[in-house]
C-alpha cells in the first residue's frame, strides 16, 4: 500500500509538471521518472508473488490442521469405545472371579473330607504301586494339600486311575523279605490286582502269600509247600513255560470274622 501511494504522488507530481513540460522538457527528469515507475512496478510484483506463496503455505498448513483434527477426533471416538469395552470386560472378569472363588471354596471343602481318606487308602496300596505314585502320595500327605485343592484333586485322580489299572492286571515285582534269622532275601512277588499276592524265592522252600491290611501295609505270611507252584505260576506269567493249571491257596472273606 505504501508503494502504491508513493506511485500516486509521483503521478500527481508529474501531471502538475505537464503544463510546464510543454515549455521546458527535461529528458533527465523523464528518465528518472520512468525508472522510479519501473521500480515501483517491480516491487508491487514481488510483493504480490510473496503474498501468493505465503497464501499457499497457509492453505497447506490449514489442510494439515484439518487432517490432524480429523485423526484426533477418530482417536477420541475409538478411545471412548474402548473405555466402554473395558467396562464390559471388567464386569465379566469380576463375575468370573466370583464364580472361581466360589468353586475353589466348594472344592477346598470337598478336599477337607477326601484327603484324609486318600491318605489312609494310599497306605494300603501294594509296594510297586506306591513307588509309581510316590510324588502324588507325598503331596497329599503334606500340609499344603488343602491350600492347593486343584493340585490335590489331580493327585487324587492319578492315584485312583493307577489303582484301578493295577487292580485289573497281574503285576510281577522283586521285593526283599527278612528271614527269621535276620537275613534278607530277594523274592519274586506276583500281585493279583489289589486283593492277593504270592511270593517265592528263586530256589528253596521260601514262599508265601500277601493281602492288604485295613491298618495300612500289606500282611505277608509264609506258606509251606507252595514254592514250586508259585514259581511255576510266575514262569507262565513270564511266558517261559507253557500255560497250565496251577493250584494256589486262596482265602475268601465270607463275612465278618469268617474266611
Amino acid at each position: 500500500m505504501t508503494l502504491i501511494s508513493l506511485f500516486a504522488v509521483m503521478v500527481c507530481h508529474a501531471q502538475q509538471k505537464t503544463g510546464d513540460a510543454v515549455q521546458d522538457v527535461n529528458p533527465s527528469k523523464s528518465r528518472e521518472l520512468i525508472k522510479q515507475w519501473v521500480q515501483t512496478e517491480r516491487l508491487i510484483s514481488e510483493e504480490k508473488t510473496s503474498w501468493e506463496v505465503k497464501k499457499q503455505q497457509m492453505q497447506d498448513l490449514l489442510e494439515i490442521y484439518k487432517k490432524e483434527l480429523t485423526l484426533l477426533s477418530e482417536e477420541l471416538d475409538a478411545a471412548g469405545g474402548a473405555a466402554e469395552l473395558i467396562d464390559v470386560n471388567k464386569e465379566k472378569l469380576e463375575s468370573d472371579l466370583t464364580q472361581y472363588r466360589e468353586a475353589k471354596r466348594i472344592l477346598r471343602s470337598s478336599m477337607a473330607g477326601l484327603v484324609p481318606r486318600m491318605r489312609s487308602l494310599s497306605k494300603r496300596l501294594p509296594e510297586p504301586l506306591q513307588e509309581e505314585l510316590t510324588a502324588d502320595i507325598d503331596f497329599i500327605n503334606t500340609d499344603a494339600a488343602l491350600d492347593a485343592p486343584r493340585d490335590t484333586l489331580k493327585s487324587i485322580i492319578s492315584i485312583l486311575n493307577a489303582a484301578g489299572n493295577f487292580n485289573r492286571t497281574m503285576t510281577l515285582a522283586e521285593e526283599t523279605r527278612s528271614l527269621a534269622n535276620g537275613k534278607k532275601i530277594t523274592v519274586n512277588v506276583l500281585y493279583l490286582g489289589l486283593c492277593r499276592a504270592y511270593y517265592a524265592a528263586d530256589l528253596g522252600p521260601l514262599a508265601g502269600t500277601g493281602e492288604p491290611s485295613i491298618e495300612g501295609a500289606w500282611l505277608w505270611s509264609e506258606s509251606e509247600g507252595i514254592a514250586d507252584q508259585v514259581r511255576k505260576t510266575i514262569a507262565v506269567f513270564r511266558k517261559s513255560a507253557q500255560p497250565q493249571i496251577v493250584e494256589l491257596p486262596v482265602q475268601l472273606q465270607m463275612g465278618k470274622g469268617a474266611k
